[in-house]
């Protein structure tokens, strides 16, 4: 049986050969969209046309309007942006303009692509595919052709859509989207570290970007409705600026951003995610993005006075990175108050604390010139830092424990994980079916309400630890399992709330 998508897609290609009679050619299906406006009288003929031909009931008459409306609705998202990564496979021997285009004939072969961020499948030819292009013909003969040209090359497709979460699931036609496509190869070498003289402890670690490390960082973050898509804006307005070269004396931007809250949210990995979707989206004008992690520990020395220095020799080698026009450098400051503490809190005393501030905050301004730099910074304590320091953030982001909606998220990715390598059963649980079909599952989510992404991801480790039984014993019940999460979850919290009652 064919697939509902190539169904549809074929469907999409007849409509538009029997429209303008010139086959399935690059925004071919432009003329298919419908009206922006449609007036009262409008919509009445279309009810009626409607009744005509299939006996439409009265009670159908504002599902017809609505789905109108809809269109129109649609018809205002023309030209969304969709960003679609595409990783190289190792032994590829392509050319980064051919897989653009390659990949661009695949979207425009399947004709009405989905608002949705998702993986695209590659996988290995199957006799519905053969149908598939059989029954297209000559109109779409070489499309199987199109997908074997992307399994040979290509590790890995991502659609990314600026678009709100109510857009979700929208189809828009091929020519109302604007396709930003990012080729790329993965870098395979591990971090460069960085030793100020004998000093057993690296003062950074340098990373060439994209790495494999941080690959799936970014998708693997679920946070509260619209925070992945702000930053990732911010982030892009910034840049542009700069090479915009806005005057930033007129028009504020320091390129450094402020993610803060409770340990164990995601803000460090979201700060290497971020970095990783710019490197990727940048290459054509930054070809060698650098990554930049600092270990603000190493910087404060045993010899009073000398923590200060040590920060702005540091900063200095990362304004030489920026000097190369072809490198992009990101810097991150983890925990950033311990470089940048209260100054008031030290009192009058010129000690070496400030010192290490005063160095920071010169060298942030100093930076804030090079356009191909940005500081990402990350706290837990918010109150130690140096309103200084908070007033050069351009963005001040908290980043709590998830919501309900996304603590099921990431519950169900660690699920199907577990089911990948056969310690669950294998059949894949979908986020619908949990939600809605699936008591027990709710009830998991809800009783790790107030748990932090990273505790939530430690549950099913602990969960299976603590039944004592084999890898070896075969797949467990999701019941079995789904209640030993339950419990799991409702002991670390007993366990926490003892942990700060002691505290």
């Amino acid at each position: 049986m064919m697939s509902t998508t190539k169904r549809d897609a074929l469907s999409t290609v007849n409509n538009n050969n029997n429209n303008n009679g010139n086959g399935f050619k690059r925004g071919g299906n432009c003329a298919l969209a419908f009206d922006d406006d449609v007036d009262k009288e409008e919509e009445s003929l279309l009810v009626l046309e409607n009744r005509k031909r299939k006996s439409v009931s009265w009670e159908d008459e504002d599902k017809i309007i609505i789905k109108n409306h809809q269109h129109q609705h649609q018809r205002k998202l023309k030209n969304m942006r969709c960003d679609v990564e595409v990783r190289l496979k190792r032994d590829s021997t392509a050319k980064k303009s051919e897989v653009k285009e390659r990949v661009l004939e695949y979207f425009e072969r399947l004709g009405m692509p989905t608002v949705r961020d998702e993986e695209i499948s590659l996988d290995d030819p199957r006799e519905e595919e053969d149908i598939f292009a059989e029954e297209l013909g000559t109109l779409c003969g070489d499309f199987v052709e199109v997908l074997a040209f992307l399994r040979n090359n290509c590790e890995k497709i991502v659609t990314y859509w600026d678009a709100s979460g109510e857009c979700e699931g929208m189809q828009l036609m091929f020519c109302e989207v604007d396709f930003r496509i990012h080729v790329h190869e993965i870098n395979e070498d591990g971090a460069g570290e960085e030793r100020e003289d004998d000093e057993e402890i690296a003062t950074y670690k340098e990373y060439a970007l994209p790495c494999r490390e941080f690959s799936e960082y970014w998708d693997s973050l679920y946070l509260d409705e619209g925070k992945k898509l702000r930053l990732k804006n911010y982030a892009r307005t910034a840049l542009e600026f700069g090479n915009l070269n806005v005057n930033a004396s007129l028009v504020a931007f320091n390129r450094v951003v402020l993610l803060h809250g409770p340990p164990g949210t995601g803000k460090t990995t979201m700060c290497k995610g971020l970095a990783q979707k710019l490197a990727i989206q940048m290459l054509d004008t930054y070809s060698e993005p650098v990554f930049v992690e600092i270990n603000a520990h190493s910087l404060f020395s045993k010899w009073f006075s000398e923590s200060g220095k040590l920060v702005s020799k540091l900063f200095e080698k990362i304004q030489e990175l920026t000097d190369d026009e072809d490198t992009f450098v990101f810097v991150l400051v983890d925990e950033v108050e311990s470089l940048a503490a209260a100054r008031k809190a030290t009192g009058a005393e010129p000690s070496d604390a400030i010192r290490v501030v005063n160095a920071l905050l010169t060298q942030l301004d100093a930076l804030k010139e090079k356009k191909n730099a940005m500081v990402l910074t990350t706290s837990n304590v918010t109150d130690a830092i140096d309103v200084a320091f908070i007033d050069r953030a351009d963005v001040k982001m908290y980043v709590g424990n998830p919501a309900d909606a996304a603590r099921g998220h990431i519950l169900l990715s660690s699920i199907n994980e577990l089911k990948r390598v056969g310690i669950l059963p294998p059949t894949k649980l979908e986020m619908a079916l949990t939600f809605y079909g699936n008591n027990l599952f709710k009830d998991v989510v809800i009783a790790t309400e107030g748990m932090s992404g990273r505790a939530l991801r430690k549950l099913p480790f602990l969960t299976i630890a603590g039944m004592n039984r084999s890898m070896c014993d075969g797949p467990i019940n999701d019941e079995e399992f789904l209640r030993a999460v339950r419990e799991q979850a409702m002991n670390e919290k007993r366990e926490r709330e003892r942990l700060g009652a002691n505290n």
